[in-house]
């Protein structure tokens, strides 16, 4: 079974050449996936599926229902822009939602997913921001505005974030390795697989609890677009798509 792995795309309509590399690495990976995961960010931002049109896109939806219609299954988990993608945009291409962290088998190893974002435990900024926003009661009262006012809020926020990141030293906004550690130890992972960071790479993760290897996809929109494929022997392979 031959899956791929993908993250960080930041899909944004007003920058089309990202999309028509989703759209070209997507008919590339037809010839012979069986299923496809994406772990996280794969819009710039997401204000609720009701957004869809709003946002421009229509499209992503189109692309992955035409993977699906293959019989590839996909596999969707939440990053720290789209968390709000629900299970109607997801139903649209029959996606199965994965929470994060989530294992998988592969070859006889268990793999853990994750976006990434909560292994930067250095960055308390963040950590505070992602207890607020993946509560289920601000999901509720920020779903209840009209999509117009959302949408407001979602460009103002991703200005702010971009501000913050300015002023913050990059370590901070890396990952904790005493944080990898502890997930790879609690939940018994000989392999981890997480984007977010942006950079993309195979790192060994040893200790005394922990012996494995750390795989980071990377972003698409600041050209570090890492995207993994195993192959049907399990063999994980980090690479560049055309």
């Amino acid at each position: 079974m031959i899956k791929y792995f993908i993250s960080d795309l930041h899909l944004n309509p007003a920058k089309p050449n990202l999309y028509e590399r989703f759209a070209s690495y997507l008919e590339a990976i037809k010839k012979d996936a069986d299923e496809l995961y994406i772990l996280g960010d794969l819009f710039d931002y997401w204000i609720g599926d009701d957004g869809i049109d709003l946002l421009g896109h229509r499209r992503a939806a189109q692309l992955l229902q035409s993977v699906s219609e293959q019989g590839i299954k996909i596999f969707f988990m939440h990053g720290n822009r789209d968390f709000l993608v629900g299970e109607h945009f997801l139903g649209l291409f029959s996606a199965t939602l994965l929470s994060d962290p989530s294992v998988i088998r592969i070859n006889g190893q268990n793999v853990l997913l994750m976006h990434g974002d909560s292994l930067c435990t250095q960055d308390v900024e963040h950590q505070r921001y992602r207890q607020i926003v993946l509560s289920s009661q601000w999901q509720e009262e920020i779903l209840k505005l009209a999509p117009e006012e959302r949408l407001h809020r979602a460009l103002d926020m991703r200005k702010e974030s971009s501000t913050n990141k300015q002023n913050k030293a990059s370590e901070i906004m890396d990952v904790d390795l005493n944080t990898v550690n502890s997930f790879m130890h609690n939940c018994a992972a000989d392999v981890l697989i997480h984007g977010h960071v942006h950079k993309p790479g195979i790192h060994e993760v040893r200790s005394s609890k922990v012996s494995g290897l750390r795989y980071v996809l990377g972003d698409w929109d600041g050209g570090a677009d890492g995207v993994i494929r195993v192959n049907a022997d399990g063999q994980i392979t980090l690479y560049t798509p055309d």
